[in-house]
C-alpha cells in the first residue's frame, strides 16, 4: 500500500502516487529572478499502487518550453525505501524530441516528516538514440503538517540540487531547486 506521506519533489522520486490519486507538484521562478530557473507543473495519476501516468509542462527563463509524458513503475516498496523506474518522451520547443530511458528513481524515508529522493535519468536523442547524458537530482522533502482543504490528502516541500544531462558533474554545474507538492 502506498503511503501518502512520501513526497515527490516534482517527478523525481521513487514513490507511486497511489491508485486513483492525483499529485500536483509546482515550482515557480517569480519574475525570472533565478537566471537558470523555470516554472513547472507536474501532474501524476495513480493507475494502480505501482503504476503512474506522469506529465509535466515547463517554461524556462531562457524561453525553452518543454512537455513530458511518461509511465512510472514502482518495483520496490518498504517502510524506509521506495524504488521505481520510468520511461517517457519529452518535446522541447515544439519539435526537439528526447526519450527518457532508462530512469531510476528513489525515495528514502528518514521519518514520517522527512525523506530524501531523486533520480538518475538517461536522455536519448529521438532519431538516432544517441546518448545525450544523464540528469541527476537529490532532494530533501519535508512534510507540511497542515491541510489546506479536505481534498488535499498530503503536502510536502522539497529542496535539492539538480544536474542536467549536458553538464559535467561539477559543483558549478549543479542547480538548486524546490517544489511544493500536493496529493489529492
Amino acid at each position: 500500500m502506498i503511503d501518502s506521506n512520501k513526497a515527490s519533489g516534482a517527478y523525481d522520486k521513487g514513490t507511486s502516487t497511489g491508485k486513483g490519486r492525483f499529485e500536483l507538484s509546482m515550482t515557480y521562478n517569480p519574475m525570472g529572478i533565478v537566471s537558470y530557473g523555470q516554472n513547472y507543473s507536474v501532474l501524476s495519476y495513480g493507475l494502480s499502487n505501482s503504476f503512474d501516468i506522469v506529465g509535466y509542462y515547463s517554461y524556462h527563463k531562457n524561453g525553452t518550453i518543454s512537455q513530458y509524458l511518461g509511465v512510472l513503475y514502482q518495483f520496490y516498496n518498504s517502510e524506509n525505501l521506495d524504488l521505481a523506474t520510468a520511461i517517457g518522451i519529452r518535446n522541447k520547443n515544439k519539435g526537439e524530441i528526447d526519450f527518457f530511458a532508462p530512469q531510476f528513481l528513489y525515495n528514502y524515508h528518514l521519518s514520517d516528516s522527512y525523506s530524501i529522493g531523486g533520480s538518475i535519468v538517461q536522455v536519448l536523442e529521438n532519431e538516432t538514440f544517441d546518448n545525450k547524458g544523464a540528469a541527476l537530482d537529490i532532494t530533501i522533502y519535508k512534510r507540511m503538517n497542515f491541510i489546506i482543504n479536505n481534498r488535499i490528502k498530503d503536502a510536502h516541500f522539497g529542496f535539492g540540487v539538480f544536474k542536467n544531462s549536458t553538464a559535467n558533474l561539477k559543483i558549478d554545474n549543479l542547480y538548486l531547486h524546490y517544489s511544493v507538492d500536493f496529493i489529492f
